[in-house]
C-alpha cells in the first residue's frame, strides 16, 4: 500500500472502436480510475458507447481529447507514463506490469513515507489501438513498456479488456479503498452467531420430537441447519422461520410424546443419505 494519492488515468491512444471506449470507462469505474484521456481518436463517441459504458458513464462523459501528443503534454501533468503492449523487439523490451509496479514502490522517493510530495501522483496508463497496438514513437513516450499476463495460446486481449485487467493489477500491488458489494434489497445480517440462525430453536424442536441428536456427527439438526445456511436466509425469513419452530414445539408439548424418532439406523434411506 503506498503512502501517496495516485491520480489514475486511462490513455486510449488511436481507438477504432467507440464501443471499447464506452467499456473502458465502466472499467475505469469499477476500479476507481477518475480521468479518460483520448489522442488521436479514429472513432466517434456515439451512443453505442454510453450503452457500453452502462453505469460507468463519468470518465466518458468528462473525457479529454487530443489530437497529438504535444496537445497531451501542454495539458496534462507530469507523471509516471506506463505503456502496454503484446509484442517484444527491438525498441520495445517488455517488463512484466506487476513486477513493475513492485519493484517503482521502492525505487520511487516520492512514494515512500518521507516524501514531502502533498499533491497526488499522476499515473497514465497507455493503451493503443485494437488492430495494431502502440506505435513505437509511442512507446517512447513512456517511462515503462508492460505487458499484461496471458495464459492462453491467444496473446491479444480486447482493449476493454486490457484495461480492466491493468487497473486490477494496479490495484492488487498499489491498493485502494475496495468497495464490499452488497444486495440493495439485503440488509447485512448480524455478526453474533445465535442471531444469524436460532441453533437453539431448531435443536429443540427436533428433540421434541424425539430424534436422536447426539449419536453422529452428520444428523438431522446438521443438515438441515447446514442446508439453511447455504441459502443464506434474509433476517426476516430467519424470525419467520424460529416462529414456526417455537409454535410448532408448544403445540408438539400439549400433546403426548411421540415414540423416540431416529435416522441414525444403518437399514434407513435417510442415514444413507445423511452420509453422503
Amino acid at each position: 500500500m503506498l503512502h501517496r494519492d495516485i491520480h489514475l488515468n486511462v490513455v486510449l491512444v488511436g481507438t477504432i472502436y467507440d464501443r471499447n471506449i464506452g467499456s473502458s470507462s465502466r472499467a475505469m469505474a469499477n476500479m476507481g480510475a477518475q480521468s479518460l484521456i483520448l489522442v488521436r481518436p479514429q472513432c466517434e463517441v456515439t451512443y453505442e458507447a454510453q450503452q457500453a459504458a452502462a453505469t460507468g458513464q463519468e470518465a466518458l462523459r468528462n473525457r479529454k481529447v487530443y489530437s497529438t501528443w504535444d496537445d497531451f503534454f501542454e495539458n496534462e501533468p507530469q507523471g509516471l507514463r506506463v505503456a502496454f503492449s503484446a509484442r517484444e523487439g527491438k525498441g520495445r523490451p517488455l517488463r512484466d506490469f506487476s513486477q513493475t509496479l513492485k519493484a517503482l514502490s521502492k525505487s520511487l522517493p516520492e512514494l515512500q513515507t518521507d516524501s514531502k510530495e502533498k499533491s497526488p501522483l499522476s499515473v497514465f496508463l497507455i493503451f493503443g489501438p485494437e488492430d495494431a497496438g502502440l506505435h513505437l514513437k509511442d512507446l517512447e513516450l513512456s517511462h515503462y513498456c508492460c505487458s499484461l499476463p496471458i495464459y492462453g495460446g491467444n496473446p491479444s486481449l480486447n482493449l476493454a479488456q486490457a484495461v480492466l485487467l491493468a487497473l486490477f493489477i494496479f490495484r492488487q500491488e498499489w491498493g485502494g479503498t475496495r468497495n464490499l458489494l452488497q444486495s440493495p434489497l439485503r440488509k447485512p445480517l448480524p455478526q453474533t452467531r445465535e442471531t444469524i440462525f436460532p441453533e437453539k430453536t431448531l435443536r429443540l424442536w427436533l428433540e421434541t420430537m424425539n430424534f436422536d441428536l447426539s449419536k453422529r456427527k452428520v444428523n438431522v439438526f446438521t443438515v438441515l441447519r447446514r442446508m439453511f445456511l447455504h441459502n443464506v436466509p434474509t433476517d426476516k425469513e430467519l424470525r419467520i422461520f424460529e416462529t414456526v419452530l417455537q409454535q410448532s414445539i408448544r403445540r408438539m408439548k400439549k400433546k403426548e410424546p411421540h415414540a423416540a424418532l431416529s435416522i441414525d439406523r444403518p437399514e434407513t434411506e435417510q442415514t444413507e443419505a445423511l452420509k453422503e
